[in-house]
């Protein structure tokens, strides 16, 4: 082989070497949400946008329906410290927000939901109408910290401080 043709594979071997160095070291930085979807019990949640002039919704849309149906799923369930863990950090008295919710929408969250999300009014905080079959409505709004969405739920500021 040339001695021009080995610098060129050599260059080559680099590059690639780089290349997969830099996304391995991008995915392993890349923000996971801390929560996470369990087997059981099962949830039957449809998430759409509002309708919208801006793709913003839509994407939003998409990033919160892990949160929504983690949401549904811990409802349904009745664990209020475990739905307590996914309001956001920075907000005080979440475990007695959690209860609160538990008791008025935890028994029809077994039931079809269906999630509206709404226009995000600033980066980073959006309304979700929940509509639990035909028998009631929720408001929740999430706001969302380092790529990770979160349920605004107890006391503070949707903004983290």
């Amino acid at each position: 082989m040339p001695r021009t043709a080995k610098a060129r594979w050599l260059i080559t071997v680099i590059v690639a070497l780089c290349v997969v160095v830099g996304t391995l070291v991008w995915w392993s930085k890349r923000d996971a949400a801390p929560y996470a979807l369990r087997d059981t019990p099962e949830v039957h949640l449809t998430v759409r946008a509002a309708t919208s002039a801006y793709p913003e919704a839509q994407e939003v849309a998409r990033e919160a329906e892990l949160l929504l149906e983690v949401y549904v799923q811990r409802l349904q369930d009745g664990d209020a410290e475990e739905l307590a863990d996914i309001g956001a950090p920075w907000y005080t008295g979440r475990e007695a927000a959690a209860r609160d919710l538990i008791a008025k929408y935890g028994a029809q969250a077994g039931d079809p939901v269906q999630a509206v999300v709404a226009d995000p009014v600033t980066p980073g905080l959006v309304s979700v109408e929940l509509r639990y079959g035909s028998k009631s409505r929720q408001t929740l709004d999430l706001t969302r910290d380092g790529g990770v969405w979160w349920l605004a739920i107890g006391n503070g500021d949707p903004v983290k401080p």
